[in-house]
């Protein structure tokens, strides 16, 4: 491997000495010396380089199905190279839009969503959380998002006995259809991949009987169709940094108060009260949200919100919930002009609320601009090339941390197989953004993608 800029060729003219000297030996053994021929790429490492492909991929599109906690999920995804999900999930036939920040989840649906999920349906708090953002454990779901989705983990579980695929040469494999697109199924220990036919092969489909981290997050029958989403990564961040925004006051999905005494208070023309008290029972301080939704002559009045707290672990709190809408002031002046009864009511929830994301890596990320091909040589992350010939590229990469020379290295066989020309890698830059690196080898690939890259190309 070498760094951008180096000299080649000293082996080269090493190797023309030495065969010089030997030519004045009369005991030599006269000859031409014969390139060996280059074996193509076989159905294992096709699937290893496809496989570190996906890793390599800022973002990642996934539609399908699996099995959580002995539920059928369905779901569209996309995930981040830098740990963030955002998406929708279907679970009892039911929608809920998906939010994974700092690898907690958020979860948002209707009252029916929140009923199919055992700790929830069945407690009366379905209603009560319905149309909120919620923070969901992973166990409440027994489903890790990040530990099936994130790019980089799914491509190290498939990655785990990849030479199972065989030595048969990649391109003797059948085909079949995936989305429209000719694919190879190739089967290795962790599932069966559908890689694409045509080069780079890059990852279509996947069956996986197992993913995840760790038991219970374990998910079961993963049927996925897979696309790189690289090239949309600066609308993917701008996007999430919006719908982000909303989560300023989650709910807790598990902690909860013990609701005691309550009462209207202060009702007159512009404004009524319901004042609700309740003790703190679990363990740590909490603040406490009070959503009321009001009625009266039986039509609807509006809502209040307030919050109260923190409130000390086994102390008492008050949450007061005042409506001043129009519709109570034309309420309270019908009730006083117009003989007769004119009742009012109001259903509210008293629900604990989990602390805030911090979002201030997710801004920066969606602010960042991409990186400068450059000769700076520190950083976190760092953009490569895999060069070969008179300097053609085959392929860009982003790779993190120290070890990145052999991450890349690691594909100097399938660049030769693919190739069939020697090939080495350049360093293009460093950089301590992992999106500014993408969105550098996006830039990099706009124009015209090398043969042998997947991510960040619009196929």
């Amino acid at each position: 491997m070498r760094m951008r800029g180096r000299r080649r060729g000293g082996a080269v003219v090493a190797l023309g000495a030495v065969l010089t000297l030997g030519a004045a030996c009369t005991s030599a053994v006269g000859g031409v010396p014969q390139a060996a021929g280059v074996m193509p790429a076989t159905a294992g490492q096709t699937a290893a380089q496809s496989l570190l492909d996906l890793a390599e991929s800022g973002a990642v599109h996934y539609v399908g199905t699996m099995t959580a906690s002995n539920e059928k999920v369905d779901f569209d995804l996309v995930a981040a190279r830098t740990g963030e999900i955002q998406g929708k999930v279907v679970i009892g036939g039911q929608p809920a839009s998906v939010l994974v920040v700092n690898d907690t989840i958020y979860l948002k649906g209707a009252a029916a969503f929140w009923n199919e999920i055992s700790g929830i349906g069945g407690t009366g708090r379905s209603a009560a959380i319905a149309g909120r953002w919620v923070q969901t454990p992973s166990g409440l779901l027994g489903l890790e998002f990040s530990g099936v989705f994130a790019p980089e983990a799914l491509s190290n579980q498939l990655a785990r006995g990849a030479e199972a695929a065989g030595d048969e040469p990649f391109t003797e494999a059948g085909t079949e259809s995936v989305a429209g697109v000719d694919a190879v199924k190739v089967t290795t220990e962790g599932g069966t991949l559908y890689l694409a036919e045509e080069a780079p092969h890059g990852l279509l489909k996947v069956e996986a009987p197992r993913l995840g981290r760790a038991d219970p997050t374990s998910v079961e029958d993963l049927t996925a169709e897979i696309k790189d989403a690289s090239a949309e990564l600066t609308a993917f961040y701008a996007e999430f940094a919006k719908n982000a925004d909303a989560l300023a006051a989650p709910v807790d999905a598990l902690t909860t108060v013990t609701e005691g005494e309550h009462n209207f208070d202060g009702c007159g023309a512009d404004s009524c009260s319901i004042v609700v008290r309740f003790t703190n029972s679990s363990k740590l301080a909490v603040t406490v949200s009070v959503r009321g939704t009001w009625q009266g002559d039986g039509a609807p009045l509006g809502t209040c919100d307030t919050k109260a707290g923190p409130v000390a672990p086994g102390q008492q709190g008050e949450a007061r919930c005042t409506l001043n809408t129009p519709q109570w002031k034309q309420f309270y002046q019908r009730a006083n002009s117009v003989a007769g009864n004119h009742p009012y009511s109001v259903e509210w929830s008293t629900l604990v609320l989990a602390d805030a994301p911090d979002l201030t890596q997710l801004q920066e990320r969606a602010a960042v601009e991409p990186a400068t091909a450059s000769d700076r040589t520190e950083g976190s992350h760092f953009v490569y090339a895999l060069a070969y010939g008179d300097g053609q590229v085959w392929k860009y990469g982003v790779a993190a941390g120290d070890s990145w020379q052999e991450h890349a290295g690691r594909q100097l066989s399938a660049c030769l197989a693919a190739t069939k020309a020697l090939c080495d890698v350049d360093l293009v830059t460093a950089t301590d953004s992992a999106v500014a690196g993408y969105r550098l080898m996006g830039d990099l690939v706009a124009e015209e993608c090398p043969a042998g890259q997947w991510a960040a190309c619009k196929r």
